[in-house]
């Protein structure tokens, strides 16, 4: 999950966004977003907070993520916090970071998982 420094979008530290988006793109979040979401990648910043509902193909937390999710790969750093419903194929948790969930669920299918997508 290396940063391609093309196709990024950032929401920086003093920056807010509420509503949905939908776009094939890698978003860098060190501000807030509520809402619903859909990119290639988030990556989610210490100083970084997600509330809502999440499809992405890699996230990486960093920050705070609380949301329902779907992913293909996880990875939650040492710092980072996730809340919600969590369906993914791949994860990494590394040691202090911290998943609170009711569900987390191995998604083994890709097919399983662009369905889950269509619903987004």
């Amino acid at each position: 999950m290396g940063l391609s420094l093309q196709n990024i979008i950032r929401i920086d530290k003093k920056s807010s966004f509420a509503g949905n988006y939908s776009w094939l793109v890698d978003l860098e979040l060190y501000g807030n977003f509520e809402g619903c979401l859909r990119v290639k990648s988030l990556y989610i910043k210490k100083s970084g907070v997600f509330t809502g509902y999440l499809t992405a193909d890699n996230i990486e937390v960093e920050g705070k993520l609380n949301a329902d999710i779907q992913t293909e790969n996880l990875k939650l750093k040492s710092t980072g916090i996730v809340e919600g419903e969590v369906f993914y194929r791949n994860i990494v948790i590394e040691s202090g970071g911290l998943l609170k969930s009711n569900m987390v669920q191995n998604i083994s299918k890709m097919r399983v998982l662009k369905q889950l997508k269509k619903n987004l």
